[in-house]
């Protein structure tokens, strides 16, 4: 579960997710300033459809968009879609590690 909202420090429009959000300015978001990650990780990103800078969110607040941005090079002040990321069967996972190139 994903709460958003529409102002910093968790202020203005309110509005929870627990599926994919394509599109905030389909819920009445122009974008998103402040969430909290109630549970899961979450993926979110600069544009709607999924498009732009990536941001993994786990559990947490992020009062603002410094607080998930993180970059110095690249800023970016908005999040304009999200969607839950889904984790992996680990029981099921193997990997095979190679002293030398090649697979030798």
């Amino acid at each position: 579960q994903i709460v958003v909202w529409d102002e910093d420090f968790f202020q203005g429009k309110k509005h929870e997710f627990t599926t994919d959000c394509y599109s905030t300015a389909e819920h009445g978001f122009s974008t998103v300033r402040s969430c909290k990650i109630e549970s899961g990780a979450w993926a979110g990103f600069e544009h709607c459809g999924f498009q732009g800078q990536q941001f993994v969110l786990e559990r947490g607040e992020y009062p603002c968009w410094e607080a998930w941005s993180g970059s110095n090079a690249y800023h970016v002040e908005r999040m304009c879609s999200f969607r839950p990321i889904a984790c992996a069967d680990h029981g099921r996972s193997r990997l095979m590690l190679f002293e030398e190139e090649n697979f030798q």
